[in-house]
């Protein structure tokens, strides 16, 4: 344990400090006022309950930087059995977990302790577990939030055909190398280690897809064209039985569109004469063009998706355990960029991947367009 700080180590505490304290109060506003029954309701079959969420948050700080950095004693380690990942079927939580009054006395007094450890844990070689863990509550919230858009959404309207329009602003991106990925102290084990991707000139709108550009893709037959579908989008669709984005809100064709599969944004990109850009070229229309003359809506807007699996950098090493990342390098998953209005700061950034597999739809998830550049 530290007894003498440097002053960059007492800046660092302060820091943290502050970061946990500030995302703490949002997660803690997202259940203000929330009932009993609201807490523990199963609202979708593929996630977990509000209250589970809550506790898991309490547990991992619990486990990782009470226990694990400060060495002391897990607070309330009978709670594990109910909120580590592993331990109890989703379908089985909303019935296991304790009443809302427990789970937040829970994560005040694990929050407690935390904050006392942080006082003397060696955290110039902890930051990046700290940071971790700041970020896993930060991503918790915001399935908190597409869990309450979900019980909230009421059945949307199509747009009106006389909103559509199906231009896109297309913006030039030149080709060659970029650097892709981060080594920060935040930087997840995916976004690791940073390396060189050449890329061939592209083309990449300088929107995400607004609401009134999709409405002219539905006004045009696009969930019932065969051939603007891949053979897997449209089995896809054959058994959703879907017609519209999830989250649709109608009369507003400015918004970006919100609550598509990949499968809905690929076919979209095919109706467009175009495609989805592949993550690298994502990071790099961020990175590589001046502000002003670049795309808009990138980060905090929605998740867009892109073309890309969501596989391992080159030299990649799982942290801080294995299943974190690699789990998901199955061919599957695609990634996503961007993060949505929900994205809370700790994990927005250009380099961060999200992963789902592309028939997910609850998410908040939109994408933008690509093209290859033409000739001269």
């Amino acid at each position: 344990m530290d007894t003498a700080f440097t002053p960059s180590q007492r800046d660092l505490r302060a820091l943290l400090r502050s970061d946990f304290e500030a995302c703490r109060s949002g997660t803690l506003d997202i259940f203000d006022g929330m009932s009993e029954a609201e807490f523990r309701e199963p609202i979708h079959p593929q996630f977990s309950p509000l209250g589970w969420h809550l506790g898991h948050i309490a547990y991992t700080e619990a486990a990782w930087l009470v226990a694990k950095c400060g060495e002391r004693p897990l607070p309330r380690p009978e709670l594990e059995a109910i909120f580590h990942v592993d331990a109890v079927p989703k379908a089985e939580r909303s019935r296991r977990i304790p009443d809302f009054a427990t789970v937040k006395a829970y994560a005040a007094s694990v929050r407690a302790e935390m904050l006392d450890c942080l006082e003397c844990v060696p955290i110039d070689r902890q930051e990046r577990l700290w940071r971790f863990v700041l970020q896993h509550e930060a991503q918790h919230t915001e399935t908190v939030q597409l869990l309450l858009a979900l019980r909230s959404r009421a059945d949307a309207r199509a747009a009106e055909p006389a909103k559509a329009d199906p231009t896109i602003d297309w913006i030039p991106v030149a080709g060659g190398a970029v650097t892709i990925g981060l080594e920060s102290a935040d930087a997840l084990d995916n976004e690791r280690p940073c390396h060189s991707v050449r890329l061939a000139p592209f083309e990449i709108a300088r929107d995400p897809v607004r609401q009134g550009q999709y409405a002219a893709f539905m006004a045009d037959g696009g969930y019932t064209r065969r051939a603007l579908w891949s053979d897997d989008g449209w089995a896809w669709l054959q058994q959703a039985g879907v017609a519209q984005p999830l989250y649709w809100r109608a009369g507003s064709p400015d918004l970006p569109v919100c609550g598509v599969s990949a499968w809905e944004a690929d076919a979209f990109c095919r109706w467009a004469g175009a495609r989805l850009p592949t993550e690298f070229e994502w990071e790099a229309a961020l990175t590589k063009v001046k502000a002003e003359d670049g795309p808009r809506d990138m980060l905090g807007h929605v998740w867009e998706w892109t073309a890309s699996l969501f596989a391992p950098y080159p030299g990649f090493e799982p942290w801080p355990y294995p299943g974190y990342s690699q789990s998901y390098f199955d061919g599957r998953h695609r990634v996503l960029r961007g993060g949505s209005w929900a994205t809370r700061p700790w994990a927005r950034r250009p380099s961060f991947r999200n992963w789902y597999t592309p028939d997910t739809r609850q998410i908040f998830a939109g994408f933008r367009c690509a093209r290859d550049a033409g000739p001269g």
